[in-house]
């Protein structure tokens, strides 16, 4: 143990080790220098340089994929309840573009839409004039949606195919030809 009270060191270890053991008490330090400061600041902002384009690109995915499984469900929706009413039902774009959202109209006149969805964001979408299913869930057209939540930059895209037999499947990527 080391005592001062006698201002000496009365420590078994101290004649072996006196600068460890026997030191006078000294004032706790308080706050940063300017040095400690920049040091923390420089690292700070490497660490934000590696991070902002990681949580961008981590942001435009998640977009891409929640407008993807947005325009699925709809697709789908609309396929269940053609052949749960027996009869044909469709989706179409809002106020004529895809990119503003979708619905899919009542197949009974007066009634409200089946459903009716806002698309937000900064997204385009191309696709056809309208996605129909008969009522035997089967599309009466082939139809691809190209998706994308970068517009303007070449950036991410993904593509949505609907078949004949009604099945949907989405790949990354622009939509190839044919």
């Amino acid at each position: 143990m080391v005592t001062f009270a006698t201002g000496k060191c009365q420590d078994l270890f101290a004649h072996a080790f006196p600068r460890a053991y026997c030191h006078a008490p000294t004032r706790a330090h308080r706050g940063f220098t300017l040095v400690e400061l920049m040091i923390g600041l420089v690292l700070v902002a490497i660490l934000m340089s590696i991070g902002v384009p990681m949580f961008r690109s981590f942001v435009l995915d998640q977009r891409l994929r929640a407008t993807s499984s947005d325009l699925r469900i709809a697709l789908t929706t609309a396929r269940s309840e053609a052949v749960k009413r027996n009869t044909v039902v469709e989706v179409k774009p809002r106020e004529g573009v895809w990119k503003k959202g979708w619905t899919i109209p009542s197949p009974i006149g007066g009634d409200p839409d089946l459903l009716n969805h806002v698309q937000s964001g900064d997204v385009n979408i191309s696709g056809p004039d309208e996605a129909q299913f008969n009522p035997v869930g089967r599309a009466v057209a082939e139809a691809a949606f190209e998706i994308d939540v970068e517009p303007g930059s070449g950036g991410t895209f993904a593509c949505l195919r609907l078949s004949l037999d009604g099945s949907i499947t989405s790949t990354k990527g622009t939509c190839p030809d044919g």
